[in-house]
């Protein structure tokens, strides 16, 4: 064995590490070490800089489709292509077949002796990674000439498997065809996923590997209010965190992510919880001596797109790979990584309607509370692949908010949020009034439910119309038989008022006061705004003594399941 001395930065790690020899077999120190003196003797960073990578994508690209809508059969169809692009030089071949019987495929390419695996998708609906594999690897094809890409096709051997889970892939769902977590097989292996996993990594013993995954779209990094477009994490592979070499190579290759994307998401990354998982498949792959680098995309912030996530996998992995065959990411300090603050749940909202006081149906006495919800949401609605796009919306938290950061804030100081209001119709006669254009103006004058009165003989035909004027922001169309005599009626198309104020509001809807009458009582009661339910509220002004006083208080916005009214058809 031939041993190469190497300075490990200290700080937060023991004595033993900072000083450390690491053993490189004969056959590949001097690859290694003409790398290195490579390197050394320009006196720079060689190759292509993160930059040069974040601008060259969109046309460098080789899958076009956005992620979330790329199934198996395009899949398959682009690593036909890219072998054919560049025949003799890459290798494509069926490693496995999933539970359903699809083939899961491996791209090979590069000649170096240390190799690398990267796998993606294990987890059907999280897919950002798995169009960046093929378009890095053809990216380090057509620009075999340069510098940077011919290092790491001379030093590494690439394994690339872009779609573990196929199955879930192909019904956009975390699971496999068998119902299971694959990334929780890696002990019992009964999936078919999970034995190919292992099986290759036993196989081909790589030096590093790429677990590529998408995380909750919805959280923070640590306390600091910003989204977590992305999070890392250099794998442990035992419950106590034992910081082996190859565990090093781990923190260094997430630090040198974390330098890389910074200039794109700025203060966006997050370190990932590090909690030992016994049945992961990162844990154990670094357990088994292939020491594991998890991304987890997360979410998009302002100014990116849904693909940028994609571009952002490109651009990080293609770093790792170009500093792993300079130096083995020896420029990387780990404390970069860190000091990253950790992905914190729980902490990020979609809306947070902030400094109201909250006044229940049937109750005369608000109270001071923020409310916060999320809207429902679907990447391939976002990716431009699903339609009709999801409706929906469910409060998180009602209460004290003030450490929660939301991607939209509403102030609602000096205002009361309500439920929205309740009418009735009577007749099957009110079909001919009882349109889209009607529901919309109801909702912008607070209505958010209407209950319709018809025979039992034209029951379903009013359930059927009720079904066909559904949409975001619109009041609930409720036909019955019969509906509660306390509910006040209306009994036209609304008019429009003539201020916002609660007594004109009242007016255009045709309905003399009391205001009371509008939330239903008794058997017919509102649940009123709670969390898990609908986002459906209003925010009315008050008057200086803070009573909901009808000549001073005004209408500001309705929000039907999170829509706030009149915004979604304008």
């Amino acid at each position: 064995m031939l041993t190469v001395a190497r300075v490990i930065d200290s700080g937060s790690f023991s004595e033993e590490y900072n000083m450390r020899r690491f053993s490189i077999d004969r056959a590949v120190a001097p690859a290694v070490l003409s790398l290195v003196l490579a390197a050394a003797a320009a006196g720079q960073p060689s190759g292509w800089t993160p930059e040069q990578l974040w601008q060259a994508w969109p046309e460098a690209r080789f899958v076009d489709t956005a992620a979330p809508c790329l199934r198996h059969d395009e899949l398959m169809s682009s690593l036909r292509s890219l072998a054919e692009r560049h025949a003799g030089r890459v290798r494509l071949e069926e490693v496995g077949r999933s539970f359903q019987d699809r083939g899961i495929h491996m791209l090979t390419l590069g000649q170096g002796p240390r190799k690398v695996m990267l796998w993606s998708q294990m987890h059907g609906d999280e897919p950002s990674a798995t169009p960046a594999l093929l378009d890095l690897a053809d990216y380090l094809l057509a620009n075999s000439e340069e510098p940077a890409a011919r290092s790491i096709l001379e030093g590494l051997t690439l394994l690339i498997v872009p779609m573990v889970n196929p199955d879930g892939s192909e019904i956009y769902q975390r699971l496999n065809a068998q119902g299971i977590d694959v990334n929780r097989d890696a002990l019992n292996l009964v999936t078919p996923e999970g034995r190919l996993l292992k099986r290759l990594r036993d196989q081909h013993e790589p030096i590093l590997g790429f677990n590529l995954h998408d995380q909750n779209r919805r959280t923070a990094v640590g306390d600091t209010g910003v989204l977590a477009t992305g999070a890392v994490l250099a794998v442990s592979g035992d419950p106590e965190g034992t910081v082996t070499p190859g565990r090093l190579r781990a923190k260094r290759a997430c630090s040198a992510i974390v330098k890389a994307l910074a200039p794109f998401v700025p203060g966006g990354m997050a370190r990932y919880d590090e909690d030992w998982s016994p049945r992961a498949f990162g844990d154990n792959v670094t357990a088994w001596g292939t020491p594991v680098v998890l991304i987890e995309s997360g979410g998009v912030p302002e100014g990116l797109g849904f693909t940028d996530l994609t571009r952002l996998n490109f651009v990080a992995i293609l770093t790792v790979l170009r500093d792993l065959v300079r130096d083995d990411l020896a420029g990387h300090d780990p404390r970069i990584y860190e000091d990253l603050k950790r992905n914190q749940s729980d902490s990020w909202i979609d809306v947070a309607v902030r400094g109201g006081e909250i006044l229940q149906p049937g109750t005369g006495t608000p109270y001071r509370a923020d409310l916060t919800f999320n809207l429902s949401r679907d990447d391939r609605h976002e990716a431009g692949c699903a339609t009709p796009a999801p409706s929906g919306s469910s409060i998180f938290e009602i209460g004290d908010a003030r450490f929660v950061a939301a991607g939209r804030e509403v102030d609602a100081d000096g205002h009361l949020i309500l439920a929205p209001f309740v009418v009735a119709v009577e007749g099957w006669a009110a079909r001919r009034w009882l349109d889209g254009a009607s529901l919309d103006r109801l909702a912008e004058l607070g209505v958010g439910e209407v209950r319709w009165a018809v025979k039992r003989r034209r029951l379903l035909d009013a359930m059927d119309l009720a079904a066909e004027l559904a949409g975001p922001g619109r009041p609930r169309l409720e036909p019955a038989i019969a509906v509660a005599p306390a509910l006040p009626r209306i009994s036209g198309r609304p008019a429009e008022p003539e201020s916002d104020s609660l007594a004109e509001v009242l007016a255009a809807l045709g309905i003399s006061p009391p205001l009371e009458g509008l939330w239903p009582q008794g058997e017919a009661a509102l649940p009123g705004i709670r969390r898990r339910m609908p986002a459906s509220f209003l925010l009315v002004t008050v008057g200086p003594d803070g009573g909901l006083d009808l000549a001073r208080a005004s209408l500001v916005s309705a929000w039907l399941d999170g829509v706030e009214a009149g915004v979604a058809n304008r």
